[in-house]
């Protein structure tokens, strides 16, 4: 079971998230400021293979984060967080170059968050 990067500005989405997703088994590095998550795994954490991030977040987009991680690690999966709706199909015609696995809606439910990682690793397969 891999395990799951969270980076949320949101202390208490973060919370949350680690919870859900701890409860369910994995094992969770989460960071509230993306500049730490990407730290993280720059600095030799090889055991994330999913990013779980949100969108909007002050220093750095959940967008920018995911593509530099990718950068450090081309299979890292990634699942975005927003409050609002966004569709994978529409997605990737508007930023076809970002390659994202799946979106959670916030607030997101235990079963939601868990579907998204379980969707990465039916990808990865």
């Amino acid at each position: 079971m891999p395990s799951i990067l969270v980076v949320d500005d949101d202390t208490d989405s973060l919370t949350i998230a680690k919870s859900f997703l701890e409860n369910n088994g994995y094992t969770v590095h989460a960071f509230n400021k993306p500049e730490l998550a990407l730290k993280h795994v720059k600095d030799g954490c090889t055991d994330c293979k999913v990013i779980v991030a949100d969108i909007k977040m002050p220093e750095m987009s959940g967008f920018e984060l995911t593509r530099r991680l990718k950068e450090t690690d081309p299979e890292i999966k990634a699942v975005l967080m927003s409050s609002f709706v966004i569709h994978k199909e529409e997605f990737r015609k508007v930023m076809p170059s970002l390659d994202v696995d799946d979106f959670v809606m916030k607030p997101f439910t235990k079963d939601d968050l868990v579907a998204a990682i379980k969707e990465c690793a039916k990808n990865k397969e």
